[in-house]
């Protein structure tokens, strides 16, 4: 009898002595992650009540209103495709400690999914539809049968993208409610990135020439369509006093912390991920471009410059919409 991926069920060799020995040492971090993951299970529904009834409801002006559903449209939905996607891997997964991590994964997105949309329904605002770029990244994400893509495209590019989200939407304090579940949603999504950092490099080391630079190619359009998708909330962030700026370096020094880590987890990373240093240099710059840090001057020439960025990214948008229906 086959099992769904197409190898021989059951497969007896889960419980040979010298298999668990070996899954043990290389694998009892992800183990851990799932035990962490039923230690700190939240109820969402019991923490949203307590939350509105501790601070009267949600107490914004219509405008705020409207800014936090167009930001947290993009969570909502977030959520629902890492549900999808973290439900496929863990089916897939041969390693059972790695499957267990990512079993525990669908939990917590399921979780996330139900909170959140419960909050926007009391935000009481009409939701927009989700903008063309993450639309494009999470149908990818959805779409491709590569473990490799899915892991490095939702594991260590999105969540990551979240997880700072979730910081600074704490950090702003703009809106009491939803400054209270932050720190659940983003302590869930730091696990999750723990499953990327110590698995992927396993999947990564199979990989050819070719198919590592087609994931190249792969990291490097996600990564676009995130700056342009950042691009277009940049009045909504500006509004609801998210230092984008500040974001977007802490999200690059993060990336670069889970490559480092990656590099622990097994002896040798492809190349491709081994970012020279003068690269890191011109994203830190492309952000201060895009994103011009708060209480600074910003010359004439740079806001022309960003008026322009943001027509460009609502042409883009319309194209890729276009493309996508």
């Amino acid at each position: 009898m086959l099992s769904t991926n197409g190898n021989t069920f059951p497969p007896y060799q889960l419980m040979e002595r010298d298999y668990l020995a070996q899954a043990q040492d290389k694998y009892a971090r992800l183990e851990r992650l799932y035990h962490k993951s039923q230690q700190f299970a939240w109820d969402g529904r019991k923490l949203l009540d307590e939350a509105l009834q501790k601070h009267g409801g949600i107490q914004l002006p219509e405008e705020k209103r409207r800014a936090i559903a167009r930001l947290f449209s993009i969570i909502l939905w977030g959520e629902l495709a890492a549900w999808t996607i973290s439900a496929d891997i863990a089916e897939r997964l041969e390693d059972v400690e790695a499957k267990m991590a990512a079993s525990s994964q669908v939990f917590d997105e399921a979780r996330h999914f139900y909170t959140m949309r419960d909050y926007l329904v009391a935000l009481d605002i009409d939701i927009p539809p989700l903008d063309g770029f993450t639309q494009r990244i999470l149908t990818d994400l959805l779409e491709t049968d590569s473990l490799v893509y899915k892991l490095l495209g939702m594991q260590l590019l999105v969540e990551n993208v979240a997880v700072n989200l979730f910081k600074a939407v704490a950090r702003s304090g703009v809106e009491p409610v939803l400054c209270e579940l932050m720190p659940y949603f983003e302590r869930d999504e730091a696990r999750h990135v723990g499953l990327g950092v110590m698995y992927l490099p396993t999947l990564l080391r199979e990989l050819d020439a070719w198919e590592g630079l087609k994931l190249q190619a792969f990291q490097l359009k996600v990564n676009i369509f995130i700056l342009w998708g950042s691009v277009r909330i940049q009045d909504d962030l500006e509004m609801l006093g998210i230092d984008s700026n500040a974001s977007f370096h802490l999200g690059l020094q993060k990336q670069n912390e889970v490559l480092f880590q990656m590099g622990h987890f097994k002896e040798q990373i492809p190349g491709i991920y081994k970012a020279p240093s003068w690269l890191y240099r011109f994203n830190l710059n492309t952000i201060d471009l895009f994103f011009p840090p708060p209480g600074h001057p910003t010359p004439a020439w740079q806001k022309q410059s960003l008026r322009a960025v943001k027509r460009v990214a609502r042409g883009a948008e319309e194209v890729l919409l276009r493309f996508t229906h």
